[in-house]
């Protein structure tokens, strides 16, 4: 496809792409690019093309999966349309993105948010201080039953249904949460059902995902600190870690399939660093 015909044909899948006002402009620049770069270099769109368009540019592993996705579906769609049934996008490598470093907050920004949520909200503040002390995963705690609580004293815990619908069980060992579920029990009207359910015209049901992090971005806002509802878990799971916890026991607790994983949460802490190497330091003597 020469440049001038990629103009034409661009245009036209952009006016028919059913995708939201920002992905369109962020395509056409894409798809522009391209046009240019291929009429500078007088050079047509194929594979060899395409392969020395990327290796001209030197992207961040984001920007170019990007750039590829809209030149990707600008050649299906062309294909679809009656444009070269040849794909010259089939052989282009996608470059490989490292996951996102997991960013837990410190507990002081947590308990900020905490004060923010309205004392007559009982069932906000425990639901996410449950997250954040147990590091459950949000549609973990929205799966809770009563029936999967046991708070007999001195074995208090509870059983989720997690990842692959395999059931465990999850230590209930801050006194102060362990004290709000107490509290929080006493003064349910219902005894079978979701533990935490939403009150709609009188009557209970599940809570939503959705509804369950607008309220935490609510809260957030109002306190003024940037924290989303996932971070709660990647909070604590830094907690954990940096605390001193084996990474054994936290890639248990976190329910992590490899223990990579648990490892991205150990950027141990100045502090720490200095008093356990003080401890080995006294051992050694």
């Amino acid at each position: 496809m020469e440049a001038s015909d990629l103009q034409i044909a661009a245009e036209q899948f952009l006016t028919g792409l059913n995708r939201s006002p920002v992905t369109v402009r962020a395509y056409r620049a894409d798809l522009t690019h391209l046009q240019r770069w291929l009429q500078d270099s007088g050079r047509e769109m194929d594979g060899v093309a395409l392969e020395a368009y990327f290796a001209a540019h030197s992207w961040a592993a984001s920007t170019q999966n990007r750039k590829q996705t809209a030149i990707e579906r600008f050649c299906r769609w062309s294909r679809q349309h009656g444009g070269p049934e040849f794909d010259p996008t089939r052989h282009l490598e996608r470059p490989k993105i490292p996951p996102p470093h997991p960013r837990g907050l410190r507990r002081d920004d947590i308990e900020r948010v905490f004060a923010f949520i309205p004392a007559r909200q009982t069932r906000d503040t425990l639901l996410f201080r449950l997250v954040f002390e147990t590091g459950l995963r949000i549609s973990e705690a929205l799966n809770i039953h009563l029936d999967d609580l046991d708070l007999s004293r001195w074995d208090e815990h509870l059983t989720v249904l997690g990842k692959g619908a395999q059931r465990r069980t999850v230590l209930l060992d801050d006194p102060r949460l362990v004290n709000g579920l107490r509290k929080y029990l006493r003064s349910l009207d219902y005894t079978h059902g979701p533990l935490f359910q939403a009150q709609k015209n009188g009557r209970g049901g599940p809570l939503r995902y959705q509804s369950v992090q607008e309220r935490w971005q609510s809260y957030a806002a109002s306190a003024g600190v940037l924290c989303t509802l996932h971070q709660l878990r990647h909070s604590h799971a830094t907690e954990l870690v940096n605390g001193g916890v084996s990474l054994w026991i936290s890639r248990k607790r976190l329910v992590h399939r490899h223990i990579q994983t648990t490892l991205r949460y150990a950027e141990i802490s100045d502090a720490s660093a200095d008093a356990e190497l003080r401890i080995w330091r006294r051992e050694q003597r």
